[in-house]
């Protein structure tokens, strides 16, 4: 079950090539682009740093980002990551997502190793550690997928 949602959490088979590989990249890739849904209904797509934790798509944010204010306005979101040099490895996210009522800092005992060795080069490039990230991106959207499409 999601802290959030009480629901499931969303799971892929690691049995099933395209969901193993969809797996593989969720753990390992650097970058997905985010997209939310503007308060006009015009979509809004950011390149974000995540993790993948217990089923969910986690991105720390800056409070008063636009994709924080679209969150709370319309839950509907997707995250992609990058297809690949020919296109062959597409990964699409549909969900839902809400911004955790818990700021970064409570989250970090549970996913501040995972990040920070996730983004070890980004953050030393930032001059930031696990802290001063939390202090920054003091928001958490939880990313609570519902339709994987791969190939």
């Amino acid at each position: 079950m999601t802290a959030s949602t009480g629901q499931p959490a969303f799971t892929l088979d690691p049995a099933d090539d395209v969901q193993a590989r969809a797996l593989a990249r969720l753990q390992s890739e650097q970058i997905a682009w985010f997209t939310s849904i503007r308060d006009t209904g015009f979509p809004h797509a950011v390149p974000v740093w995540f993790l993948w934790w217990e089923g969910e798509l986690l991105v720390l944010s800056e409070p008063h980002a636009v994709k924080v204010r679209n969150v709370r306005g319309n839950e509907k979101v997707l995250a992609h990551l990058e297809a690949g040099r020919g296109g062959e490895h597409l990964t699409v996210l549909a969900g839902t997502a809400a911004v955790s009522p818990e700021p970064t800092s409570a989250w970090v005992d549970r996913i501040g190793a995972e990040y920070a060795a996730k983004y070890s080069r980004g953050l030393a490039g930032l001059s930031l550690d696990m802290s001063g990230m939390a202090a920054q991106y003091s928001a958490v959207i939880r990313m609570t997928p519902t339709k994987l499409t791969a190939w």
